[in-house]
């Protein structure tokens, strides 16, 4: 019996293109938007503005990869399988399965950057912040630190083999119509034997998320509680309001586009728990993490200029 999944069953490659492109350039509009606009606001801390050049770059940097690789993500099960497989422009084989691999790294570091952004606002309210300065250039590479790993746990667990390489070329044909692009497969099993490797670099993955989550509620309660220790002005109680409004939309946001998708794309198919719809169509949202993004934050910031309050 083939196990090769009817094309009805999967995505058409133009509308991941087409999603890849669109919103690879609202991205690059609103991410150099962004920064202008944080350049604007004068009362905001070298510390705060820095922090928002630097995760704008790191969104321009996955909107590239994401327009250069125009992923597909299908569970196929009848391979008990979940394939990413490269659209778009034509590249060999290794440089796609190279830069599907930054793709997975930068859906990690998405998730890590608004918590890295909580640590340094927590830091810089801290009553010792001018004692420990050198802490905040640290805390702004701990997401990449924490992607890192990724790249080679990625190449490990998800990279395919020859033989499965030969094998998949009808699916991934069927996915883009293009047998030798690249993809990398998300299974637990291989040639029926517990793929470890594949196994742990998923639940690393999924603990860098959680562990995210849980980074930033602990964070917004103690930054609360330290806003109530200070003597700040309404002004000043304003100002960080607006800032604590901004860091809440910028993690919201990649927990709706890639928390969510890679629980139900990644994590259910492992326990058996698929529902084809989902599985196959919230993946779009990846592409839309650093596009949405700044828009949201470019809002806040309009409301700050015309309110023209000062920030700590």
């Amino acid at each position: 019996m083939s196990t090769t999944p009817l094309p009805a069953d999967l995505h058409q490659t133009y509308v991941n293109e087409a999603n890849a492109y669109v919103a690879g350039a609202i991205s690059l509009i609103a991410n150099v938007l962004l920064i202008f606009a944080t350049y604007r606001v004068k009362t905001y801390s070298n510390a705060f503005r820095w922090i928002q050049y630097y995760v704008s770059v790191l969104r321009l940097l996955f909107s590239m990869v994401v327009v250069l690789t125009s992923p597909t993500l299908v569970y196929v099960a009848k391979m008990k399988s979940l394939y990413i497989v490269k659209g778009g422009f034509f590249l060999p084989f290794n440089l796609g399965i190279f830069f599907l691999t930054l793709f997975v790294f930068f859906v990690v570091i998405s998730c890590g950057s608004p918590t890295v952004q909580y640590l340094q606002l927590v830091h810089v309210l801290s009553d010792s912040s001018h004692k420990r300065e050198r802490f905040g250039p640290i805390m702004s590479t701990v997401s990449v630190v924490a992607g890192i790993p990724t790249l080679v746990l990625v190449y490990l667990g998800y990279t395919p083999s020859d033989v499965e390489h030969a094998e998949a070329k009808d699916i991934v044909y069927y996915l883009n119509g293009e047998g030798d692009s690249a993809f990398l497969m998300i299974t637990s099993i291989r040639n029926n034997v517990v793929d470890w490797s594949s196994i742990f670099c998923t639940v690393y993955i999924m603990v860098i998320m959680i562990l995210s989550v849980i980074t930033v509620v602990v964070c917004g309660y103690i930054i609360q509680k330290q806003m109530k220790k200070k003597m700040m002005s309404d002004v000043a109680k304003k100002a960080q309001n607006q800032i604590n409004l901004i860091l809440f939309l910028q993690f919201a946001l990649p927990f709706l586009t890639v928390h969510v998708p890679f629980y139900v794309s990644f994590i259910l198919p492992m326990f058996d728990i698929e529902n084809h719809f989902l599985s196959n169509n919230l993946p779009f949202l990846f592409s839309w993490c650093p596009a949405i993004n700044p828009i949201l934050v470019m809002i806040a910031v309009k409301v700050r200029l015309n309110s023209g309050a000062s920030a700590i």
